[in-house]
């Protein structure tokens, strides 16, 4: 090949390497200008427009999309951004045809006719509406917001964010700053200019950069003094939340179908509704079975009453200890006095076994750690009975026993679903178990039978309870002597009148009696017997219960494509 023809084919070579580069088909898309302006409103709603001076070179494309973040998750659950007033025109007001589609955490307005295609440079104003984009904090308010999106995948040659004011504001208490970049910059913007209405009074800041490459943005954070936009009411921001994150209103519904459920299936029958003194239980019921009508629940004081009933009918004796250890505590020793059982009920019978065994004689310390057993059998026989002899329509622990469970239930699926919902998912289940484990307790129902036993043991407390002065009143009381005292004596323990009902014998009660002694007592007095017997009981009861051990600021930590808004786009 001639030298002359080699170069020939080089110039031709070059020629259309330079064509092929220099060709506007090859030219990339590019957004020439995006200007945005932002006007805060005294109802602390924005309003923005965008500006977008979008060339698409030679390509043919329908328009451009523009992708709005609408969901967060703030403040341990969900939240949204409230858009509204959205309209496309072009550079001269012409309405641009755009419909909204939900993409994924974003609203994306998809701008352009599917059946028309646009080349070149082409402009598109879009104007929204948006309703809670302030931050409120102690001290300001707070605009934080991504005004360009970093999530265009067109470089940005120039950019310019203009914020007005809902007021002017002096400049000493106005914060700002512009930050530009990828997301997590912390860069900057290239010029940062406030306007001034007025000497030292701001109605308008102003923000540029230039040269944005793809997947880079303008993020502005303006910070108000607390007035100038007006703070939604807590109504309003309770209901905007529960808009936002359903899951907050499951206590409230929870709350209502246990209402309704107390209503139908827990609220005892109304009774006579007045309490008149009586001066014996109701229907021969033992102390036991009083406390558990009154309160619907067996307790250690309503078994250490009983067995305080049982020394008083003659079937054991308790005896006070005087341990020589300063470091222990007082011990009693019980002595059974009837090995035969008539005249006990199951439960009491069971509570003399617990109580010896094959034994005659124990120490109230030798069933530590070891009566809890049989309590619950005890206190399960109790509720038995009050059931059997229809005071109740079902076993009132069982009832809260199902109640707690379901609501432990509910907790633990806060556990496993509340993940789904933020804190505030796993506050709502938590608050719906509990309220299910405390309506729980005003469940179990009594039926008529035990409302009038109820009302009639209020009318024996109001006896045992009264002041020696207003006795006068109770024309038919019995006359009080030691045995009208000592028979009802655990009766008021269970109640908890003992001191009331003790001070009424002062003078008539003056003998120990054979079925307790208490060496450390001194001289006998019916107070001071109460009050040691009060002691037998507490020490009862602990020893019954023993077990073997076994959002932030954009001014702190602000960056590129952080706070509201953002999003991106590009052409289709």
């Amino acid at each position: 090949m001639s030298k002359i023809k080699k170069i020939f084919i080089q110039v031709c070579l070059l020629i259309s390497a330079c064509l092929f580069f220099a060709s506007p088909a090859f030219a990339e898309e590019q957004i020439n200008d995006f200007t945005v302006d932002i006007k805060i409103n005294k109802d602390a709603s924005i309003e923005v427009d965008e500006s977008i001076a979008y060339d698409f070179g030679t390509e043919q494309k329908h328009g451009i999309f523009r992708d709005l973040p609408y969901k967060y998750k703030n403040n341990g659950g969900n939240f949204k951004l409230r858009y509204s007033d959205f309209s496309v025109t072009d550079g001269e007001g012409k309405a641009v045809e755009f419909k909204i589609e939900s993409k994924g955490n974003d609203k994306r307005l998809k701008i352009g006719d599917a059946d028309v295609f646009v080349t070149g440079a082409m402009r598109y104003v879009l104007h929204y509406k948006v309703e809670r984009a302030i931050n409120y904090f102690a001290d300001y308010d707070e605009l934080y917001w991504n005004a360009t999106g970093n999530n265009w995948i067109t470089p940005i040659s120039r950019s310019k964010t203009t914020v007005t004011l809902p007021e002017s504001v002096n400049k000493e208490s106005l914060r700002s700053i512009c930050y530009t970049g990828v997301s997590g910059s912390t860069a900057e913007c290239v010029s940062s200019r406030l306007n001034f209405s007025a000497e030292n009074m701001v109605d308008k800041l102003v923000f540029t950069d230039d040269s944005l490459r793809a997947h880079e943005g303008v993020t502005v954070v303006i910070g108000l003094p607390k007035g100038v936009v007006k703070k939604p009411s807590v109504f309003k921001t309770f209901f905007e939340i529960a808009k936002d994150n359903y899951i907050i209103l499951l206590p409230f519904f929870v709350f209502y179908f246990l209402f309704i459920s107390w209503k139908k299936n827990g609220r005892d029958p109304k009774g006579r509704g007045t309490i008149v003194a009586q001066f014996d239980a109701p229907d021969n019921l033992s102390p036991a079975e009083i406390g558990t009508i009154v309160d619907e629940k067996a307790q250690q004081k309503d078994i250490s009453a009983e067995i305080i009933n049982l020394a008083v009918r003659g079937y054991l004796k308790i005896e006070k200890i005087q341990e020589k250890n300063i470091l222990q505590s007082d011990d009693y020793e019980l002595t059974k006095l009837k090995n035969e059982s008539a005249g006990l009920n199951e439960y009491q019978k069971t509570l003399v076994q617990a109580l010896f065994g094959n034994d005659n004689k124990i120490k109230l310390s030798d069933l530590k750690n070891k009566f809890f057993k049989d309590l619950q059998l005890i206190t399960k026989k109790v509720y038995q009975s009050v059931v059997e002899k229809g005071y109740f329509l079902s076993n009132p622990n069982s009832v809260r026993i199902k109640y707690f469970v379901f609501g432990i239930v509910i907790v633990f699926l806060g556990f496993l679903f509340g993940q789904f919902f933020g804190i505030i998912g796993y506050v709502s289940f938590a608050l719906s178990g509990l309220l299910i484990m405390i309506f729980g307790n005003f469940m179990p129902k009594k039926s008529e039978k035990g409302v009038l036993a109820r009302e009639h043991i209020l009318g024996l407390k109001t006896y045992l309870n009264i002041a020696e002065k207003d006795r006068i009143n109770f024309h038919n009381a019995p006359e009080k002597n030691p045995q009208i005292f000592e028979k009802l004596l655990p009766f008021a323990m269970v109640l908890g009148v003992e001191a009331a009902w003790a001070k009424q014998f002062e003078n008539i009660y003056q003998t120990n009696p054979s079925w307790y002694s208490d060496a450390n007592m001194g001289n006998f007095s019916v107070l001071a017997f109460t009050n040691s017997l009060g002691g037998f009981q507490s020490s009862t009861n602990t020893i019954m219960a023993s077990t073997a051990s076994s959002g932030g600021s954009g001014f702190s930590g602000g960056d590129s494509g952080g706070g509201f808004g953002g999003g991106g786009g590009g052409s289709w």
